[in-house]
């Protein structure tokens, strides 16, 4: 059993494509288009907006150089606590580049204990970690140790 003929079909004519109503033997006109859209390009602005100027930049005075960077200020970065991991925070800690060695090797022996921890354990240690996290007790021995050893990384003169 074969499908019965479309009623509709399109043809070519004049470089156009034209719908053609088997069923009626004529063409379909498209409909009329009655208005052009807007383009808002071409309206007339109705509200005047003042054009933000350009403001002038202020140079620095010649003979004095402004520190700029993680290393402005001498040897090695500085960086700002938060309350939350330090007791003595907020404050600013300046990292010689003695300390740095040690700033980064504590780090990535942190970021490969976790990467061992999910991938030995798996999520359950998230419920462990949220549970330690959550304890005041040992979230307070925490800070006290991280502000112990931010106090001896510190390369500020007191």
């Amino acid at each position: 059993m074969d499908m019965p003929p479309t009623r509709y079909r399109v043809v070519e004519q004049g470089r156009r494509l034209v719908v053609i109503d088997t069923l009626a033997g004529r063409s379909i006109a498209p409909p009329a288009v009655t208005a052009r859209p807007e383009i808002f390009a071409n309206r007339a602005r109705t509200m005047d907006t003042p054009r933000p100027q350009p403001q002038p930049r202020s140079r620095p005075m010649p003979g004095t150089p402004q520190p700029r960077g993680r290393d402005a200020g001498g040897e090695g970065f500085s960086f700002t606590t938060a309350p939350w991991f330090d007791k003595q925070g907020p404050r600013r800690i300046r990292i010689g580049t003695d300390a740095q060695g040690q700033l980064i090797g504590g780090l990535m022996v942190a970021i490969v204990v976790l990467i061992f921890l999910f991938a030995l354990i798996g999520w359950p240690i998230a419920f462990v970690l949220a549970f330690v996290a959550f304890n005041a007790k040992v979230r307070d021995g925490f800070r006290t140790a991280v502000t112990t050893w931010l106090t001896a990384l510190d390369a500020t003169p007191n």
